[in-house]
Parts: C-alpha cells; structure tokens; sequence
C-alpha cells in the first residue's frame, strides 16, 4: 500500500464536489459511482479528456515527469523528489538534476560562509 500525498486545495475541492470522502487504510481514493468500486482503466478516461481537450502527443506518464520537474525546479531536493516518486534507486531521479543546477552553487557557497568565518 502506498500513501497517497495531497493538496490542500485539491482535496478541499475534492470534498466540495463530493468526489472525495475520509479513507480507510485499503480504501481506493476514486471510486466509480456507476458500480460503486474502482475504476479499472484510468488511462481510457485520461485518452477522453485529452481528445476533448484538444491536447496532442500528451501521454499519462508524462505527468509524473512534469510533477518531478516541477519540484525540482522549485528547490526541492531529489532525495524528496525520489521518494515521493518511489524510485528505488537515486539514479533514476537523477535525470531531473540537470534543472536545479544552482543546487551546486548553493553548496559551494555554504562552504564558502564557513571559510569566510575561519579567515575572519
């Protein structure tokens, strides 16, 4: 079983719109109302919305990606991102190093501070 981070905003408009009610451990998050369990294809529904949308050569995988980047890019460190992946090996989150690469500068400049305390 995997636990299942979320918005504050999401889930508040989840819970507005009575899509989303308090879980047990072992419940499913969606459930299809029309038979009352979970749905078995979320990428046929996914396929759906971006026909509708008008949305091209957009895959289902490809929001893992941009929520990965997205952190990355924010400051957040890939020991986190990796986790909340659920990768199991740091090396394949480090394919997102390349778009914090100030994460670098940043821990020379902390070296940087502890020298220019010593010199003082």
């Amino acid at each position: 079983m995997q636990e299942l981070l979320i918005l504050e905003k999401l889930l508040s408009f989840l819970q507005k719109e009575r899509m989303f009610k308090e879980k047990k451990a072992g419940d499913y998050v969606f459930v299809n109302p029309k038979i009352g369990s979970k749905y078995q294809d979320i990428k046929s529904a996914f396929t759906v919305a971006l026909r509708k949308a008008q949305i091209h050569n957009f895959h289902f995988h490809d929001l893992r990606h941009t929520f990965a980047s997205h952190l990355v890019m924010a400051g957040v460190d890939l020991t986190t991102v990796k986790e909340l992946l659920g990768h199991k090996d740091i090396k394949m989150t480090l394919r997102y190093s390349h778009l914090a690469p100030e994460h670098k500068q940043k821990a020379v400049a902390v070296l940087d501070s502890i020298f220019f305390r010593v010199i003082k």
